[in-house]
């Protein structure tokens, strides 16, 4: 696994609550200089504007920001600072889902038409239906995208793409998204193949708004952010909150739209900021939340993937079992990981997308994980 080395660091404001590990001063410093190193490294390069890292480590919680927001306007990102988190939004998704299911408000074998108004009984292949457990695993046969013109404008990527994108998401909504569940056709038995799909997270949402009669946002605000101490995680900002909101940066750094979100936002319309994220990652690691603890069961595995509650599942020799989850925005991507065997999680963002930015965030992160690991 995290073989590379190279990253992000810097100084980082430190906090600690009532009742968690003391660390040594040593070891503070360690992880400190390991998130400037990595940080400014990442940094140098000429198409980041700016970088978020939040650190979780043995009860400690550390957050650093480098760089500007927009170039030459020298709006240093803080912990204010709110970002687009885009597919880590689906993490939250599949913790909503856990909670319901410890709730008895729904079974991951449920068919999901159980939870549907209306017939649809295009929603299974050769008498085999689609269940909860298939939507949160990507294993439902559903489209990537809705409306699934969408899915045809990714043959030609270029730096015009989430303008295109945001022209047709901007006229969606859910009754359009729900009449195009009813017309689509299942090609597999759900449960045999992985097929990674927003639908399927979106209507997910739908599901669980149903069963629980409230909205998602509101699911989200009861069961995660209240809980975790999450006060700037929404799927929709208030006029004040979105003066906070990082503008995205594209391939060629020009600037780009945010989501037009007029969905459940459930797949990727979550925004938020690294104290929020790094407070995220300590509610992972509280050792009797049930809701966690379902969360991070595994559902299904291939060759290729295991998967929990829409948590990719990784298992290595070193590192054990652990968590690992992408989000790529128009204009922001950010990694988000969560290693039990060393109590240690680290969220990383930053307001530029390009078909590189994945990788480079990847390595950084795998730099800063192997220091802190190496040096605590």
């Amino acid at each position: 696994m995290m073989k590379t080395i190279l990253l992000c660091a810097s100084i980082l404001i430190l906090s600690c609550n009532n009742g968690t590990k003391i660390a040594s001063t040593k070891t503070i410093n360690r992880i400190q200089i390991a998130i400037e190193k990595n940080g400014n490294s990442l940094l140098s390069d000429p198409k980041i504007n700016a970088i978020s890292i939040g650190v979780y480590k043995d009860g400690k919680i550390y957050t650093r920001h480098f760089g500007e927001l927009d170039k030459g306007k020298k709006n240093v990102p803080s912990d204010s600072t709110i970002y687009e988190i885009a597919s880590v939004s689906k993490s939250f998704t599949g913790t909503l889902v856990a909670q319901a299911v410890l709730d008895k408000k729904l079974d991951l074998e449920d068919d999901i038409r159980k939870f549907l108004k209306g017939n649809y009984s295009n929603l299974e292949y050769k008498g085999n239906p689609i269940k909860v457990k298939h939507l949160i695993t990507h294993t439902a046969g559903l489209p990537r995208f809705f409306p699934t013109r969408i899915n045809d404008l990714f043959n030609n990527i270029d730096e015009n793409l989430p303008f295109r994108i945001y022209d047709i998401e901007k006229d969606y909504n859910k009754v359009k998204f729900l009449n195009d569940l009813e017309s689509i056709s299942i090609n597999i038995i759900p449960g045999t193949s992985y097929a990674y799909s927003n639908a399927d997270v979106e209507l997910m949402a739908h599901i669980l708004e149903n069963v629980y009669q409230t909205s998602f946002e509101q699911l989200l605000q009861k069961y995660i952010c209240e809980k975790a101490d999450m006060k700037n995680t929404k799927v929709h900002l208030s006029p004040t909150e979105v003066k906070h909101l990082a503008n995205g940066y594209g391939e060629i750094n020009n600037p780009v739209p945010h989501f037009a979100n007029t969905l459940w936002g459930a797949g990727g319309g979550l925004k938020s900021t690294t104290s929020d994220l790094v407070n995220y990652m300590k509610f992972q690691f509280e050792n009797n939340n049930q809701v966690v603890a379902e969360s991070h069961k595994l559902i299904y595995s291939d060759e290729n993937i295991e998967m929990a509650y829409l948590w990719p599942i990784s298992n290595d020799s070193e590192d054990g079992t652990y968590y690992n989850i992408h989000g790529g925005a128009f204009g922001t991507q950010n990694f988000l990981i969560i290693l039990p065997k060393y109590d240690l999680g680290i969220s990383i963002i930053t307001n530029q997308s390009g078909p590189e930015t994945q990788g480079k965030l990847w390595n950084t992160l795998s730099t800063l994980l192997s220091e802190i690991k190496n040096n605590s």
